[in-house]
């Protein structure tokens, strides 16, 4: 079995929109979860309603899964 890198072991992260949890999917099609996007305690006071609130977390999920596969990009174009 070749060594795992982080490239390939985050090269098909996702957020979950109906959760709050980005997970990377394997070659084999197994799911790892890699982060729980925590802090709706926090979140959930920041905001008028809870709708805002849920729509925030979204963005930061969606934010972060964004961020993983750029900067995956990066790596795999400067190999």
């Amino acid at each position: 079995m070749a060594q795992q890198t982080i490239e390939t072991w985050l090269s098909n992260v996702f957020y979950d929109e109906h959760g709050t949890q980005i997970f990377n999917k394997d070659a084999d099609g197994y799911i790892q979860l890699v982060v729980d996007i925590r802090g709706w305690g926090r979140m959930q006071n920041e905001f008028s309603t809870i709708t805002e609130a849920v729509i925030f977390q979204d963005e930061v999920g969606r934010f972060i899964t964004e961020a993983i596969r750029e900067k995956i990009e990066r790596l795999n174009q400067n190999k």
